[in-house]
């Protein structure tokens, strides 16, 4: 009865969704992105079944000679694509969620109501300034999702934020020679892994759908990640990298990412709250790789790495139920080794598309004196987080995706203190489906299943809600409907 019951929920749901995006079903399925229009590219060609963010071998070349394909307005010279042909996109996202716990004011008492609404609105522009510069520009309004941590009170994390989001200039070129086809370049963005060109990586892999899901809001250290794959990592630290990638075959990436909230790079991290996310210190971040391509499929076996130091840790200042984190105390401060190897596999041949891609990243954490025994019970930590998926296609329409993502790690009592004996290890599947009617016009329904969290598999999790009893992994679970739009 429940399942019905969630069905005609879920049914009405969909008619109301339905209702606002075939408004949007004449639009030219050509002038998707601003990509699109600079490119003449269709979204298949790009993007793996025309789903957005997994690039294909194409849309890799994009990427990697700068955004600067295809004709454009060169800064320094004349308009040579039509006039009418706007340089920018917008990208709508609404949804509906249903969550397993919905207490007021308790462990989900962060989370929205489960009503349709509004989400997440984001602006594009860029691409090609020359023919070797070029850019990714992205801001983002969105209900509240970590990117900030200015608001305030009860209802603050409903509130909408803006700020920049995943932005970049590039410098490349591409040249063939007896020595082989090199493309090599240089960049300035604002988030580790931006540079990602194989979705492998925590900022491109393909569960990019935000939603949200509060839960975690009093539950400390659930479900933690690397500082690599952390997205807390992410828009207030500005890095500069250079990469090579010799014969499609070999690729290698050096850059260096650091907190900036002044100066000429602020740019990067316009609107973002200066205590929303660790302070890192000059940090190395490294990617190899190889890579193969015969026929329909393509083959990425790589290394990654971050290494460096900060404060990851946050102070808590809010209530139980609404925690709102700083991160600006100097003495949090740590040391970090993240490393580890991705892979991808792909298989293109219309009117079938697959892909898959796994990620395992080993994190050993060093932490200073000031921390122990207040923001950390151990001097050590490691954590090692793993992550798959895998993504089937039909006709660029219809599609499907399955997800798992946890991790294991050393125990700490004061960092992890919502889990059992302070263990860090969690487990989560995804599984999700979608229909796209048109290329720019996605809707879907995508559940979280948490089936580990804190250590555990059973009601052992302590609510911090006094009188709410304790909690298993399965309290967590979430179920969003969708849709966006891209134009």
């Amino acid at each position: 009865m429940k399942m019905i019951s969630f069905l005609f929920k879920a049914r009405g749901a969909l008619l109301a969704l339905m209702g606002g995006l075939v408004l949007l079903s004449s639009l030219d399925a050509n002038a998707i992105p601003v990509f699109a229009r600079q490119t003449g590219f269709k979204c298949v060609a790009c993007h793996v079944g025309g789903e957005y963010p997994q690039l294909t071998a194409l849309g890799r070349y994009f990427k990697l000679t700068g955004y600067t394909q295809g004709d454009a307005k060169d800064i320094f010279g004349e308009m040579t694509t039509n006039l009418d042909r706007a340089p920018f996109s917008v990208w709508l996202q609404a949804s509906k969620q249903w969550y397993a716990n919905t207490q007021p004011g308790g462990i989900n008492g962060n989370a929205p109501t489960s009503q349709f609404s509004g989400q997440t609105i984001s602006l594009f522009t860029g691409g090609h300034l020359t023919d070797h510069v070029g850019a990714f520009i992205q801001w983002t309004a969105a209900k509240y999702d970590g990117l900030t941590t200015s608001s305030t009170g009860p209802t603050a994390p409903l509130n909408w934020t803006v700020s920049i989001d995943n932005s970049e200039v590039r410098v490349a070129d591409h040249r063939i020679n007896k020595s082989g086809d090199w493309i090599y370049g240089a960049y300035i963005n604002n988030r580790i892994t931006m540079s990602d060109v194989w979705n492998t990586q925590e900022n491109w892999t393909s569960d990019w759908i935000g939603y949200f899901n509060a839960g975690f809001n009093g539950v400390t250290g659930l479900a933690p990640t690397t500082e690599l794959q952390s997205g807390s990592t992410q828009h207030n630290n500005v890095g500069v990298g250079t990469y090579l990638y010799k014969d499609k075959t070999w690729y290698g990436e050096l850059a260096v990412y650091r907190k900036v909230s002044n100066g000429p790079l602020s740019v990067f991290t316009e609107g973002v709250d200066a205590g929303s996310a660790p302070t890192l210190n000059n940090n190395l971040y490294t990617r190899f790789g190889y890579n193969k391509e015969w026929g329909p499929h393509e083959l990425f076996i790589g290394l990654h790495g971050l290494f460096g130091s900060g404060d990851p840790y946050g102070v808590n200042i809010g209530t139980t139920a609404n925690p709102i984190t700083f991160y600006s105390s100097a003495n949090n401060q740590a040391t970090w080794q993240d490393m580890g190897v991705d892979a991808q596999y792909q298989y293109i041949l219309d009117p079938h598309y697959f892909s898959a891609h796994f990620r395992l990243t080993h994190e050993n954490m060093q932490n200073s004196a000031p921390l122990i025994g207040g923001t950390v019970a151990n001097a050590n930590n490691n954590l090692n987080e793993y992550w798959a998926d895998m993504t089937y296609i039909y006709k660029a329409k219809y599609g499907a995706m399955l997800f798992f993502h946890g991790a294991r790690g050393s125990s700490d009592t004061v960092l992890y203190s919502s889990g059992v004996s302070g263990s860090p290890d969690w487990d989560s599947i995804m599984p999700s489906i979608f229909w796209s009617p048109y290329q720019n016009i996605r809707i879907g329904l995508m559940e979280t299943f948490y089936t580990r969290l804190g250590g555990t598999t059973s009601s052992l999790i302590t609510n911090p809600v006094a009188g709410s009893g304790n909690l298993s992994p399965h309290s967590f679970n979430t179920t969003m409907l969708y849709g966006s739009v891209i134009y």
